[in-house]
């Protein structure tokens, strides 16, 4: 288990989780996921984050302790994530929405986003426009938390005035 630093139980419990993930889990264990870390990533945090969590998963899933501190871990959080820093209790959603954004920037396959505008749809050609969306935000983002984590959403806003419907994939 993780213990307590403060009143981290939201962090420790969310680490649980995500340690649960197989697939990540698997990745950082198993992968040398050190070969993907984007160091010119500006969003990102030059591979600290990606690298001292991996750190944490060995020490749970390999190490020999039964309750480990995840003091470097949350060192590196709170660098990134300022908010997350002292002992305080925190929303664990929060925790992991910053936790998995962050392991995304060190680990994002895109090393130049293009620009890319996005395109209004009217709903009469959901699939391709559905298709050319995702297409156009994996030219930006792609790492293996987009692949395990991320989806796609619909979203239509109707003018209550004229009634004009526009389309988005999100």
């Amino acid at each position: 288990g993780l213990q307590n630093l403060g009143n981290t139980c939201f962090m420790n419990s969310s680490l649980q989780c995500l340690s649960n993930t197989i697939p990540l889990t698997d990745y950082f264990l198993g992968y040398d996921y050190r070969k993907e870390i984007n160091k010119d990533n500006f969003l990102g945090t030059g591979g600290k984050l990606a690298t001292s969590y991996a750190e944490l998963m060995k020490e749970i899933w390999l190490g020999r302790d039964k309750v480990l501190k995840p003091n470097e871990f949350k060192h590196q959080l709170s660098t990134f994530a300022p908010q997350f820093s002292g002992g305080h209790q925190h929303d664990a959603q929060e925790l992991l929405s910053f936790l998995l954004d962050g392991i995304h920037e060190d680990l994002n396959r895109v090393f130049k986003k293009p620009y890319i505008e996005d395109k209004d749809c009217d709903g009469t050609n959901d699939g391709k426009d559905a298709i050319e969306a995702w297409k156009n935000y994996l030219r930006r983002d792609k790492s293996l938390v987009v692949d395990i984590f991320q989806g796609q959403f619909r979203n239509t806003c109707i003018c209550r005035q004229c009634g004009h419907r526009n389309v988005r994939f999100e």
